[in-house]
């Protein structure tokens, strides 16, 4: 048994996602530069090849300290259903793919609730972020992707300040 270290046991905001499976990663990747989707662009705004951006959904980016260790878990593939494509953040200029709350997804949401997440966010809106490049378009003719993807790993890091 592993003796954990002083810094597991201090509480820290957290950040917790789903990240897509490889084939919904190559299918999302296909899909995003097909329509147009600059994919360049990192979260933190950094430049980077099309092939490393990582489509995920977070599930939790929280304001308070919980005490959760950071880790990654492997899981079932689980799909994910797509309702439609919107712009979010601050001056709505991220496009993401909008997903439905419901089943795994709804019932992953409302365990990190039940341990005592609060979101940074007002009202939780899952989605598939498709750039960083902060672009706003029309993207009412654009056709939602025919497949289904599947998250297979939860990820729990610390937030950076």
């Amino acid at each position: 048994m592993r003796i954990k270290t002083l810094k597991e046991f201090i509480a820290k905001k957290k950040y917790v996602a789903v990240t897509y499976d490889s084939e919904s990663q190559k299918k999302l990747r296909e899909w995003a530069i097909e329509n147009g989707f600059d994919l360049t662009k990192s979260y933190n705004g950094e430049e980077q090849d099309p092939k490393d951006f990582e489509f995920h959904t977070t599930i939790f980016f929280t304001t308070n300290e919980v005490n959760l260790p950071n880790k990654k878990i492997k899981v079932d593939p689980t799909d994910v259903s797509i309702q439609g494509i919107k712009f979010l953040g601050e001056n709505e200029d991220i496009p993401v793919l909008k997903l439905e709350l419901s089943g795994k997804l709804k019932e992953l949401r409302e365990q990190y609730e039940d341990l005592g997440l609060e979101d940074q966010w007002p009202s939780y809106q899952p989605h598939i972020s498709l750039s960083y490049a902060k672009e706003k378009r029309d993207v009412s003719k654009i056709k939602i992707p025919t497949f289904t993807p599947k998250y297979d790993i939860i990820a729990i890091s610390d937030i950076k300040d």
